[in-house]
Parts: structure tokens; C-alpha cells; sequence
């Protein structure tokens, strides 16, 4: 759609009588709520920026206003308006963005970091729709009422991450709605600079319907959003484009455009139209006050640093030793087992190629989704789609469990552990938890080459609030998988391509095997009859190649080694390991991967 086409559909007649006046009230309430954003902001009381949707109301009343509570909204960086048709909680809004503890969010998130109960808003474009995708699957294999919506600016249509998000909603059928807002500029650049193409036919190339409205006639607005609404209730995804104008800057100040087309579609904008009525003024003017009002307030609570310093990582570090005896089974049969028993508790698992009859790169998931149709899926080839279709049933709170076929892959999905998944506990003021579980091959030793036999774990250490833990034959991973269930943060769980053939180590003759009785607890493998004289430290299937030449190394060294192998990477308890040391008076740290920044970093610093 060319410009001139915009200015046309402003230009048109149509009857506003006819737009009820409870309707108009609330739009006049967003405006006002975003002009007070503004002054508050010129006078250093709101934290952090703000995206205004001066112009764009109408479309928030017209479909965020038309949901039900079962129904889930997520938005962008200009949600303030979705926020206030979906939840009515404006004076929630205005304390979160003043940074109070009353605010939404307790003064955390800010502008663009909102939750609510059936609301959830992110700034990255496009973060926010596979997870939206992920809640309507859930609400779809569920059969629970409700449906997903999910608000995008049309500059969003550059981000891969949409499209992936279009494919998995018209491959699992899922109740989404996605919602473009299209004001023709992605910040200051105009849409016939950003994007190329028909907007329409993108959706529709997925088999996706698309609906078309625009913010001047109101009264079709409506009638086309509540269509679409219905027609995503019976089932479907579906696309609504709204065409629109934003008469306020990108953020703050830095607006480029043409003063003469500001003023044009100012004059346009239905609820200036509307004030020039001296009874819409008086609204106007009583809204005001409240919001004033409220703002005035009595002074209200901030929360200090360590309210919120905190995460959900497990921190346990005080357990006794007890022996491990693993069984004679193959270590892909023991993982095979281990996720079989999450399915049996209520997992959900997603994945590229993981359902049956291939059942995964390496076998892993074989079997499980003839078991487990609904909850065993298949995803295209689309690493940050399934990692946010995941994280949006993880968000429903289901453990959800999402195989990236290679290590070398997990660059795809960073975006949506990082932006999302890694964050929402804490931006959301502890109001949600993502029990994600990224399962992945890494490391090499198999041939596959340099972007199928990397060791990415240095890129995983220290991500807030997502644990990093390693599988090893040395243990059973049963127990280790089985511990997953009590820990309610994301969770990075690193297989090992070279492990996946090998038998659980039971060699109890040289060595005997003991594990820290807590939450992936570390490994000791100790010499029978002798004191060891150097603790060698390592995990995967590192540690297990270790351990399978213990007696070499004492023999090509005089030293006696006693091998720690470490589960949980991050966050990283030392405590077995020193308790090692100070007894050997030597260490050794070995693992896979680049010299610099990685876990014997971590180690050495630690110590």
C-alpha cells in the first residue's frame, strides 16, 4: 500500500455517531495517560524511555478491548494502550513507569516490560510472538478457552523470528491472532524504505487469512477485528492488518517527518475531531483530574536493590556423598528413559526431527511421540521459534523441553533465551517462571566438522537466571533429569555427541563413585586403597574419557588422580573440588572449547 493511499483512508467520510461512548472514553484515556507519560518524563520522574501510541488508540480498544480474560495479549515496545483496553489498570501503569512498588511490575519492567495476568509485553520486535505461539498450543492441547494476540508494528516484518512464528502457528493450527499496526515508519524510516513487498500476502503465503481495517472508521474497525477475533476462536491463526498513524515521535523527542504531514493527519485523528466538541473537552478535562489526581497521590514505596536481587538458580551448597551405582544400559537408552519419564509427569518436548520414525539426530527421543503424539512435535527448521514456543508453554507452566539438534546451533535460539526466557522472572517482579529445558549435543570427537563439533559453553556461563548442567555417563542422567522438575528456572542441559553410544560407567573395582546428594550435585571418583595426590577436574564426556584412563595417566605421571566431574556448570559450586584440592595440594581443569573465558575461568576465579 503506497502513502497516498494512507492519506485517502484519512481523508474519507465516515459516520462517528455511530462509535459507542464508552469506546471513545477509554481511547481519550490512553491519550491522556501518554501525553502525562510525556510531561512526567520532561521532568526526570519516569524511568527509563517511553514509545507513545498517540494516534494508534483506537486499534487497542478495538481488539484488546473486545478479549476476555481468558485470552492472552503479548506486545511490543509501544504498549501502553493494549495494556490499558486489555487489563483497565491504568493507575498500575502510571506507578510502574514512576518506578513505584505499586506500579505492575513494582517499578521493575517500565515502559516496555509489562505483565499482567492474560498481558505480557518485551522491546525486541518479534521476541514475543513465538511465545505467543507456544501459549496457544498450550491452550490448543489443553482444551482450555482463550486464544493469543499478538501486537506488531509493521517495521517488525523484517524479524526472521515472525515468519517462523507464522509457519509453526498454521503448522499446529493454534488459536494466534497476530496484529500489525501499520503506521509506515519503523522509527524514522518510512515503510517504502523498510519494507519491501505486500504486507498482505506474507501471512497469506503460510496459508494464514488476513484481515484488513484502519483507524479512521472505527465502527469497521471493530466489526473486522471482532471477525477476526471469531474466526482465531474457531481455531485458526489468523493476520490483522490495521492501518494507522502515530502523531507522536518514535520515543521522546526525535521526530524527522514533514511538519505538513503531522498536520494533516492531525487533523485527521478522530479524537481531536472529537474534542472540538465542548462535551468531549469536559471528558477530557475530568479524566485529567483523575490521573492528576492519582499521580498526586500520597508517596508510595520503591523497592530497594535487595528486594529483587535475587534469582532462581540452585545455590544449595552443603550435601552429603552417596554411592553411585548406575545400570548396564547404554547412556541414548538411559536419556531415552529419562525424558520418557518427564512425558509420563506432564513434559511437553519440541524439537527438529524428534518425533518418530527418526526420533532425533542421535535416537535420543525414539519411540516418545508414538507414546506421546500431542506432546512430543516436531518443529520446522526454526531454532528461535522453538525455543519461544517452548518458553510460552513453559509460561503456562508446563516443563518444557526443547532439543536443538546441534550445540553449534544454539547461536539461532540466543535471542529468545536471553531476551525472554532468561529475563521474564525478574523484569515481570517475580510474578512467572520459565521452567524451559534447552537440551543440546555439543563438543566434537565425532568428525563432524566446525559448525557441527563446537564447545559453546563459555557463550552459556553467567546468563541471569539460566542454569548450565552437563551429562555424563559417569551417572546416570535419569537422576539428573528427574531433579529438573523441582528447579523452575530455564536450564541449559549439555549432552555429549561422544557419549551417546558408550554404557554407563559401573567399573567399581579401581575406583569408588560418589555424588553430592543435592541438585545436580558434583562427581568423586576416588582410588580404592590409595591417597590421591592430584584432583583433576572435568565434566561431560571429558570427565568420562578421563575416567576410562585414570590408571594410564598414574602410570605416565606417578601422580594418583581423583576425578571431580562437575554437573553444574552454572552456577558453580567449588566446594567439592576444594575440599580435593586442599587434601592433593594439585589440580588439573580440563575441558573442551577456546583457552579464554570459559569454565576453568570461572574455576580460578572462583577459587
Amino acid at each position: 500500500m503506497q502513502f497516498s493511499e494512507l492519506i485517502h483512508l484519512a481523508n474519507k467520510d465516515s459516520d462517528h455517531s455511530l462509535i459507542p461512548k464508552h469506546v471513545v472514553e477509554e481511547a481519550l484515556l490512553i491519550r491522556l495517560v501518554e501525553q502525562k507519560f510525556l510531561d512526567l518524563f520532561s521532568k526526570g520522574r519516569v524511568n527509563g524511555t517511553v514509545h507513545t501510541c498517540v494516534g494508534q488508540e483506537f486499534s487497542a480498544v478495538a481488539v484488546a478491548g473486545q478479549l476476555t480474560e481468558d485470552d492472552w495479549v503479548t506486545s511490543n515496545h509501544r504498549c501502553h494502550g493494549h495494556f490499558i483496553s486489555k487489563t483497565k489498570n491504568w493507575q498500575g501503569l502510571v506507578d510502574e513507569l514512576m518506578g513505584l512498588e505499586s506500579g505492575v511490575c513494582k517499578g521493575i519492567g517500565s515502559s516496555q516490560h509489562l505483565y499482567a495476568q492474560g498481558f505480557m509485553s518485551n522491546g525486541p520486535q518479534a521476541a514475543l510472538v513465538p511465545v505467543a505461539t507456544g501459549i496457544a498450543l498450550h491452550k490448543k492441547l489443553n482444551k482450555l478457552p482463550g486464544i493469543a494476540v499478538s501486537f506488531i508494528g509493521e517495521g517488525t516484518l523484517g524479524e526472521g523470528v515472525l515468519y517462523e512464528s507464522f509457519n509453526l502457528a498454521s503448522l499446529y493450527k493454534v488459536p494466534h491472532l497476530i496484529v500489525c499496526e501499520n503506521n509506515f515508519y519503523s522509527q524514522s524510516t518510512s515503510q517504502a524504505d523498510g519494507v519491501a513487498g505486500n504486507i498482505k500476502e506474507r501471512p497469506e503465503a503460510f496459508g494464514i487469512r488476513t484481515f484488513e481495517a484502519d483507524t479512521w472508521d472505527v465502527t469497521k474497525l471493530f466489526r473486522v477485528a471482532k471477525d477476526a477475533i471469531q474466526f482465531v476462536r474457531e481455531g485458526n491463526p489468523a493476520f490483522l492488518i490495521i492501518r494507522t498513524y502515530r502523531l507522536n515521535p518514535h520515543s521522546k523527542g526525535d521526530d524527522n517527518r514533514d511538519a505538513d504531514e503531522l498536520n494533516f493527519f492531525n487533523s485527521k485523528d478522530l479524537l481531536n475531531v472529537f474534542l472540538e466538541d465542548e462535551e468531549w473537552r469536559n471528558v477530557s478535562n475530568g479524566i485529567s483530574i483523575k490521573i492528576e489526581n492519582h499521580i498526586n497521590s500520597s508517596p508510595r514505596k520503591t523497592l530497594h536493590y535487595s528486594d529483587y536481587a535475587k534469582d532462581q538458580l540452585p545455590r544449595d551448597t552443603t550435601a552429603k556423598l552417596g554411592q553411585v551405582l548406575n545400570p548396564k544400559i547404554r547412556m541414548v537408552q538411559a536419556l531415552n528413559e529419562a525424558y520418557r519419564q518427564t512425558l509420563l509427569d506432564g513434559s511437553f518436548h519440541i524439537g527438529e526431527d524428534i518425533a518418530d520414525p527418526y526420533g532425533g539426530a542421535f535416537k535420543v527421543t525414539k519411540g516418545l511421540s508414538t507414546e506421546f503424539p500431542d506432546y512430543v512435535r516436531n518443529s520446522s527448521i526454526s531454532e528461535a521459534g522453538l525455543i519461544g514456543v517452548a518458553t510460552g508453554m513453559a509460561l503456562m507452566g508446563t516443563k518444557s523441553f526443547a532439543e536443538i539438534m546441534f550445540g553449534d546451533f544454539m547461536t539461532h535460539a540466543f535471542d529468545q533465551l536471553i531476551s525472554n526466557a532468561s529475563k521474564m522472572h525478574h523484569m515481570y517482579a517475580f510474578q512467572t517462571s520459565v521452567p524451559l529445558r534447552i537440551r543440546t549435543p555439543m563438543g566434537g570427537k565425532r568428525g563432524y566438522g566446525p559448525t557441527h563439533s563446537q564447545s559453546l559453553e563459555k557463550h552459556l556461563l553467567g546468563i541471569d537466571n539460566v542454569g548450565v548442567i552437563a551429562l555424563s555417563s559417569l551417572l546416570n542422567p535419569a537422576l539428573v533429569i528427574e531433579e529438573t522438575k523441582y528447579i523452575d528456572c530455564p536450564l541449559v542441559i549439555l549432552e555429549s555427541k561422544s557419549d551417546y553410544g558408550k554404557f554407563l560407567w559401573t567399573d567399581t573395582t579401581t575406583h569408588s563413585v560418589f555424588r553430592e546428594q543435592k541438585a545436580f550435585g558434583a562427581l568423586k571418583l576416588s582410588p580404592t586403597g590409595a591417597t590421591p595426590t592430584i584432583t583433576i577436574v572435568s565434566y561431560g564426556e571429558s570427565a568420562r574419557h578421563i575416567a576410562d584412563n585414570l590408571e594410564l595417566f598414574f602410570y605416565e605421571t606417578d601422580y594418583i588422580p581423583e576425578l571431580i566431574c562437575v554437573t553444574q556448570l552454572h552456577p558453580l559450586d567449588i566446594s567439592l573440588i576444594e575440599k580435593s584440592v586442599n587434601r592433593t595440594g594439585n589440580v588439573l581443569i580440563v575441558e573442551d572449547g577456546s583457552i579464554s573465558f570459559g569454565f576453568v575461568g570461572e574455576y580460578v576465579s572462583g577459587k
